[in-house]
């Protein structure tokens, strides 16, 4: 029925009970007859999407990586193929082999004579593709902005500074409207994970009403992963138990917390991938991979979204070939991105020293919630599934009772005021509003998903809900 890639990057779901299978989870979904599993259920909480080839949902699985999914008269099977990735770990890359691959691999994405779209943050990966791009004249750079003025945050200043040196086209788009995309949102990615990428819909519908239907857009997804980040990996020199690999493999914030779920689970997914990979308790180079693997789930929207928009997607960094060699060339290159850093300043388009003058404040969310504020979460419905104090808290967060947290958050990046806002945190007033709405986003896909259920259940037709 289909077979998975070495990363997972185009999700899959199936339901082992019913036999459908998808890349929409929703299409796979037995309304009616569904049951929440412990394990993924938590897993969900903490990761924030889906997890360990679980889904929050008893019956219905996700595909691994390098796997083939089969359907016969006694039901669905599971082939594991051998894993490609593990074979590059003995060999060693050099700088020249990543930029002829990444060359190569960047404009064999952009064959044809269309306008190409891409992203541009301004950042290493946006960057690197942009100056690799042979055409630029075919090349439509398009930002946000994530502070308060878009203009001035960092992702625009350092974007509108290279298509300066390059001569690109470059466009800054307005954000701010993305909670009104909820409901799409959820018809396109479901319960496999939150809600947190509704701003990159808004972000392509924008770019759609200034380039033609069907252009390509060149993404740089997961190049930070390959090409040298891996600060959080290292962070823990031996997993020793879950909670060790926990702390190296999820999401700082963006998710809830299974503490507050009414199911108990062992975190027995965890625990799996230890035992079947016990070279992650001690090696960084296959824990990246891994969290790359394990986010997937998530990062895939990056493509996803521009697709379902009209737009033909390609992230080039998703390529073995290329996403390998950035990650075994050796460790004085990869530290704090040197090899990219030399290579930019001899392009005359080294962005960071002297660092341009920016805001670096990301107040996005906090301009989302202001904008189009969102809809309590139904209590009541949900404490079938996580305790109700805390699904109140959220609220109230979320709500105009979050703004003195907000406040304190904008407080502590004033110069003079730091001191007194560290003060004030080691009393025990925290900033609460990112937390909420993390939360939030996390668990509105299980109440839409549970709304639906319910209208199964009384007979009637299920409806998307309304942001």
């Amino acid at each position: 029925m289909y077979e998975s890639d070495w990363l997972a990057s185009h999700p899959f779901f199936y339901n082992v009970r019913t036999g459908r299978a998808s890349h929409n989870i929703n299409d796979v979904i037995d309304l009616a007859n569904l049951e929440f599993d412990p394990e993924g259920f938590n897993d969900y909480l903490d990761f924030g999407f889906s997890v360990f080839e679980r889904t929050p949902l008893r019956d219905v699985r996700m595909l691994r990586y390098s796997s083939r999914l089969f359907s016969g008269p006694d039901g669905l099977r599971v082939e594991y193929l051998e894993d490609p990735a593990w074979e590059w770990l003995e060999r060693r890359s050099t700088v020249d082999e990543v930029l002829q691959v990444a060359s190569a691999k960047i404009n064999g994405c952009a064959t044809g004579d269309g306008e190409i779209v891409v992203p541009t943050s301004g950042g290493f990966d946006s960057r690197l593709i942009n100056v690799l791009l042979a055409d630029r004249r075919r090349i439509r750079a398009f930002s946000y902005g994530v502070s308060d003025d878009p203009a001035r945050s960092v992702e625009a200043v350092k974007a509108a500074e290279l298509a300066r040196r390059l001569g690109l086209r470059w466009e800054l788009v307005p954000l701010g409207s993305f909670h009104t995309y909820l409901g799409e949102w959820d018809a396109l990615f479901g319960v496999s994970t939150h809600a947190h990428g509704m701003y990159q819909i808004e972000f392509y519908r924008r770019i759609h009403e200034r380039v033609p239907a069907g252009s390509l857009v060149l993404s740089g997804a997961c190049g930070d992963r390959f090409a040298g980040v891996d600060r959080v990996v290292r962070s823990i020199a031996t997993l020793r138990e879950p909670a060790d690999a926990y702390t190296v493999f999820r999401f700082p914030s963006m998710r809830a917390d299974s503490r507050y779920s009414t199911f108990r689970s062992k975190k027995l997914g965890m625990l799996r991938l230890l035992e079947t990979t016990p070279r992650l308790r001690t090696e960084v180079l296959p824990r990246v991979f891994t969290v790359s693997r394990l986010r997937m789930v998530l990062l895939s929207y990056l493509l996803s979204v521009p697709d379902s928009i009209g737009f033909s997607s390609r992230g080039p960094y998703l390529d073995i070939d290329l996403a390998m060699r950035m990650l075994t060339l050796p460790a004085e290159q990869r530290n704090d991105r040197r090899w990219q850093r030399e290579f930019f300043a001899r392009q005359h388009v080294d962005l960071e020293s002297p660092p341009l003058h920016a805001d670096n404040r990301n107040t996005l969310n906090f301009q989302g919630m202001r904008r189009v504020p969102l809809k309590q979460l139904d209590v009541a419905l949900l404490r079938e599934v996580v305790r109700p104090d805390y699904v109140r808290w959220i609220n109230r967060n979320v709500g105009h009772l979050g703004l003195p947290s907000e406040a304190i958050w904008r407080l502590a990046h004033v110069r003079g005021l730091r001191r007194g806002v560290k003060a004030l945190k080691r009393t025990g007033i925290r900033q609460r509003r990112l937390l909420a709405y993390n939360a939030y986003l996390t668990l509105k896909p299980i109440e839409s998903l549970m709304l639906r259920r319910d209208c199964a259940r009384r007979g009637e037709a299920p409806a998307s809900p309304p942001p």
